[in-house]
């Protein structure tokens, strides 16, 4: 049987100190789990920035706790690629869900435009 996992799962496995670690490492030898890539993002935020090389941790994630495609494993890994060159989490999961749907995105974040996906404003135009 296959079990959809979430964060709390994901910060026992990743903590050395919590306390639900013995548990989900019982459930990860007995059975088969998986996530989403919001369960990414939220392990993202709760990290601290530059404490870790995150593209290897995620990709060790993702082996031990896959999302359901390969397209939603690309978003993580490429996601947290954005998040270590600077971006915010929120931004880089954005930025890189667009990429995948191949849509421009339209904002006002000028972070955007470091990536692919074409960055519409959203502010007027100043002739406006």
């Amino acid at each position: 049987m296959t079990a959809f996992v979430e964060t709390d799962f994901l910060l026992a496995i990743a903590k050395d100190d919590d306390w639900m670690q013995e548990r989900a490492e019982d459930v990860l030898a007995e059975q088969d789990v998986v996530t989403s890539p919001f369960a990414y993002l939220e392990i993202l935020l709760v990290f601290d920035r530059g404490q870790y090389d995150y593209v290897r941790l995620f990709a060790n994630f993702l082996d031990l706790v896959p999302v359901e495609s390969d397209d939603e494993r690309q978003i993580v890994l490429k996601a947290v690629s954005y998040y270590q060159d600077g971006m915010t989490p929120f931004s880089a999961f954005h930025a890189v869900t667009a990429e995948t749907r191949a849509l421009p995105i339209l904002s006002s974040d000028k972070a955007y435009q470091e990536v692919d996906p074409e960055l519409i404003p959203l502010e007027p135009d100043s002739g406006e």
